[in-house]
């Protein structure tokens, strides 16, 4: 090989004066892996023989350093420190130990780094679905997103939800599948659940449709509660409170159907579910009506359409801006 030896002198004499930068290391690093060993021995000669005078480094010193590399290597080295080879190969293997752990530390960051990455997804003004590495499937509302590393399912299996989520988990005894909020952990095997926990929102909910969850608060005051189907757990952002309720389901998981059905429904919870659904805010000048109940089917509507509907049977009056719908009863 055409290496000039000037440049392999020079960095041999960085190295050893310990002023020799990362880049130049690398090139040393990459040019020893290179020579042959015949090669090596011969550079790695010259640079000893280079330096007359051995005795500037004091026998102890010597043999800490040879008692250190008798550690890294964990070989022992029956050399004397006066004999010329025995130098020759101290420098050898000075530099074989330095040079390979680097460069098993530098290729284990890289990996690191790279399973460290996140994969977000997101969705827009419709819902998105994605199924995870492990099979879970995740369906997510408007304007929520979904995070988990690229090494998900490797040793755990952890996703963070911004938004709204409605996840169907792949059992995994030996792997317990997390989804975290910020303020409140999701913990189950496997099992089928929706999450709503938009930031701008006050409150977290996990509504649960089949199997068993486990929501602990990960802020102080901590708490745990198990929930089973048909039950709630919702977490209020201002109190730090973790309240257990039973539930249909029908209002949490209205979203992920084209469908929107209501059955002596409580006009309160209409409003509530056009809020979920549609992720708008609505606000009412008078509460009169609030009970009074409806029946109604919509499919594939949008908010405007079904308070079109709504309007025509209340008689009431509304202003859509945004995400906020205000209602004036008259």
């Amino acid at each position: 090989m055409n290496i000039p030896n000037h440049d392999i002198e020079e960095l041999l004499r960085k190295y050893h004066a310990g002023h020799i930068s990362k880049e130049e290391f690398d090139r040393l690093k990459e040019t020893v892996n290179r020579l042959e060993d015949e090669e090596l021995k011969f550079f790695i000669g010259q640079h000893w023989d280079s330096y007359a005078d051995e005795s500037l480094l004091p026998e102890a010193k010597k043999a800490r350093i040879y008692q250190a590399l008798e550690r890294k290597i964990r070989v022992p080295m029956h050399i004397r420190l006066r004999t010329h080879w025995a130098q020759i190969a101290a420098s050898l293997l000075l530099i074989l130990c330095v040079g390979l752990s680097v460069l098993f530390y530098s290729q284990h960051q890289e990996l690191q780094q790279l399973t460290s990455r996140n994969v977000v997804i997101r969705s827009g003004e419709s819902p998105s679905s994605v199924t995870l590495p492990d099979g879970t499937k995740v369906k997510l509302n408007t304007h929520s997103s979904l995070t988990y590393q690229q090494d998900f399912g490797r040793e755990d299996r952890r996703v963070s939800l911004s938004g709204e989520g409605y996840f169907d988990v792949k059992r995994d005894e030996a792997k317990q599948f997390t989804v975290q909020t910020g303020f409140i952990d999701i913990t189950v095997l496997g099992t089928s659940f929706n999450v709503y926990a938009y930031e701008d929102k006050d409150f977290l909910e996990m509504a649960l449709v089949e199997g068993s969850v486990r929501v602990n608060t990960v802020q102080p005051p901590y708490k745990t509660l198990h929930a089973r189907p048909n039950e709630k757990i919702t977490y209020n952002k201002h109190t730090g409170e973790l309240t257990l309720e039973t539930t249909s389901n029908r209002v949490e998981t209205a979203w992920i159907n084209n469908t929107l059905h209501f059955r002596h429904a409580p006009l309160h919870e209409v409003f509530h579910t056009l809020e979920r659904k549609f992720n708008v805010s609505v606000s009412i000048s008078d509460t009169t009506l609030f009970n009074d109940t409806y029946t109604g089917t919509f499919k594939e509507a949008s908010v405007e359409d079904i308070l079109n509907v709504l309007k025509q049977h209340y008689g009431f009056t509304y202003i859509h801006t945004g995400d906020s719908i205000h209602i004036d009863m008259r």
